[in-house]
């Protein structure tokens, strides 16, 4: 659905926001004017016709984003950033400004607005509608990346990094060192996920909570399969599996669904982190990239809807409202 869409769609509900995404409001739409500025600063200097379309391309998503992000301000009443000018021009044209070195800064820039992104989707837990803007956005920018990264690596502007070596001749692809780490870091984190929850399953004391559990488990375990195939294939050592879950002797009164909720959480949200992690480090092997890609993306709905299931339920943390909405 088309973010203004949402923002119009959620005009006649009252919904607040928390000091927090007050706070991701204003932070973002400060990232998104010097980000503007930016690429209008760098357009003087490019002398690559693609280039230019490509920038110009981000300066459009920018645009909207900022579009929308000064119509929430406005409507919750946040004292917003000065905002930049609306366009940069120079007379000349500067040659020391090359195209390889406006490549670096755009691509330096996209990253820290990733990190100011999934920042804001793993603190925005009040207002549903604002996260959901923030989580479009957080996606459409990871698309941004992927072109400049791919058009980066077309035109010879990438470093070239260490390679994953083995004992092993690889096939046509090859890793990177930070791209086979990812492979076995992700089984890792899915390896304690998944022992964890099976625990955690015969915990549970209400129903539905409980086939939340059991969904997540097969989800997990699909994914690490897939991902124990590629460390195989990629000669890259794998960790020991988890043990399977046997019966506690606790006492299941012991833990509450609420205890295991929050930590499952807790859980969901460092998934998040190395999900961008590895697609930010993945720099060699595009069809890795692209499955770091899906996997934060499910990442991303299946986190917003247990935050959801958990509101409805009373066991999320309430954080200070910060005011009333323009109605």
């Amino acid at each position: 659905m088309d973010l203004i869409s949402i923002l119009k769609k959620a005009k006649g509900k009252r919904d607040l926001i928390d000091i927090q995404e007050a706070y991701n409001i204003y932070n973002l739409l400060r990232a998104r004017y010097v980000s503007t500025q930016t690429v209008q600063l760098f357009k003087n200097f490019v002398h690559d016709a693609d280039w230019e379309i490509i920038l110009e391309g981000f300066k459009k998503h920018f645009d909207k984003q900022i579009e929308i992000l000064e119509e929430l301000g406005e409507r919750f009443r946040i004292i917003m950033p000065g905002r930049p000018p609306l366009d940069v021009k120079f007379a000349t044209r500067i040659n020391d400004v090359t195209d390889e070195y406006i490549y670096k800064k755009i691509y330096h820039d996209l990253i820290a607005q990733l990190m100011s992104l999934i920042h804001a989707v793993r603190s925005s837990s009040t207002n549903d509608n604002l996260r959901n803007i923030i989580i479009q956005d957080l996606i459409i920018h990871f698309e941004d990346f992927d072109t400049l990264y791919k058009f980066g690596k077309l035109k010879g502007w990438e470093e070239t990094y260490p390679v994953y070596k083995t004992s092993m001749p690889h096939q046509e692809e090859q890793l990177s060192t930070s791209e086979a780490f990812h492979i076995w870091d992700h089984i890792n984190l899915r390896y304690e996920q998944i022992e964890l929850l099976g625990l955690f399953v015969n915990f549970a004391h209400d129903t539905e909570f409980k086939v939340i559990l059991q969904h997540g488990l097969y989800i997990f375990n699909k994914q690490v399969s897939h991902l124990e195939q590629l460390a195989i294939k990629f000669n890259v050592p794998l960790p020991n599996r988890p043990s399977l879950p046997e019966t506690s002797p606790i006492d299941p009164e012991t833990i509450k669904d609420k205890f295991m909720y929050r930590n499952i959480l807790s859980w969901e949200l460092a998934s998040l982190d190395t999900h961008v992690r590895a697609i930010i480090e993945t720099i060699r092997n595009d069809s890795l990239r692209k499955l770091w890609s899906g996997l934060l993306n499910t990442e991303l709905g299946y986190y917003d809807k247990y935050l959801k299931y958990g509101k409805m339920k009373g066991w999320i943390k309430v954080v200070p409202m910060y005011g009333e909405p323009v109605t």
